[in-house]
């Protein structure tokens, strides 16, 4: 057998070139780089290896956060499509007025059709329907055929409701606060505490007995003005103390606070009376107080007429 030293001339040099162990070594690096340009294994395992050992090595560098920036912008607008969703089904979902408001997000607003709100709107009583839209303004829209959809958000603690056209121009829109909102539902509002805490109702506060006794004296279509629902006060627990009137006027509508006296402590009955009815009232309670003007006066002759 030849041994493995250097050869000391050409002679040589092609003999042990051409032994077994020569061309078996030659065959076998040449299978190898075919093999390695035919499927880069090299390649494979050293990626492979890299991937492996990824997690214990430390991440910087321009790609490495190119990369996480992706990834975590990739997971981000995931999110939020599934937000969008979900909340889009909520909405077309939803069975009242009172259950669609709630879940309405901070971070985003909520679009439904115009059919769709008009039906929520005729479910909730109509002295605090009036409080959101006109209805007589809305059959006007509806019959103009230029009211298509509804956007709804909520912001710094109130809820914006748009009324837009096909081109998202608004047609008419409000703004409900937290005492609003909660007569939007079926049930009588109700706030714990005395009408002192309640800032609104400040220098328009008149004991109970002297309110009802005034309104007794006013004719049944006003006093159906002031309270559309007494039956509501009747069977409220307790008995009612002192009666406010507050300073603010949305869509031709006044609130009214209840104070009643119960076994669990002072509440307030919410409810909302028609402005140019409740004026009479203070105009009996307060006989210097001027009438308001006329462009927000509302009598009820013609209104009942219609």
């Amino acid at each position: 057998m030849p041994a493995w030293s250097e050869p000391q001339d050409l002679k040589t040099w092609m003999v042990r070139g051409l032994s077994l162990r020569g061309s078996v070594l030659f065959l076998s690096v040449l299978a190898i780089l075919i093999s390695e340009v035919r499927f880069s294994w090299v390649e494979v395992l050293v990626g492979r290896y890299l991937a492996v050992t990824n997690s214990h090595r430390p991440e910087s560098g321009s790609v490495w956060e190119q990369g996480r920036l992706k990834q975590v912008a990739t997971q981000t607008l995931e999110q939020m499509v599934t937000r969008q969703l979900t909340a889009q089904r909520e909405a077309r979902e939803a069975t009242s007025l009172t259950q669609l408001i709630d879940g309405l997000s901070t971070s985003q607003g909520t679009m439904i059709s115009a059919a769709q709100f008009k039906t929520l709107y005729s479910q909730i009583p109509d002295v605090a329907a009036r409080t959101l839209f006109s209805p007589i303004l809305m059959l006007r829209i509806s019959a103009e055929k230029s009211w298509d959809r509804v956007y709804m958000e909520r912001e710094n603690g109130q809820v914006g409701i748009y009324l837009l056209d096909r081109g998202n121009n608004v047609l008419s829109y409000t703004t409900l606060t937290d005492q609003q909102l909660k007569s939007t539902g079926t049930e009588q509002p109700v706030l714990e505490g005395t009408l002192d805490g309640q800032p609104e109702f400040s220098g328009r506060i008149y004991p109970a007995d002297r309110f009802f006794m005034a309104l007794d004296t006013l004719s049944p279509e006003t006093q159906r003005g002031v309270l559309s629902q007494p039956g509501a006060l009747l069977a409220a627990e307790g008995t009612p103390v002192r009666v406010g009137i507050s300073d603010e006027v949305n869509a031709d509508m006044i609130r009214i606070g209840v104070e009643m006296d119960t076994t669990q402590g002072p509440q307030i009955l919410l409810t909302m009376g028609q402005e140019w009815a409740v004026w009479q009232v203070r105009m009996l309670l307060e006989p210097r107080l001027s009438k308001p003007p006329a462009s927000k006066s509302l009598w009820p002759l013609r209104r009942e007429e219609r």
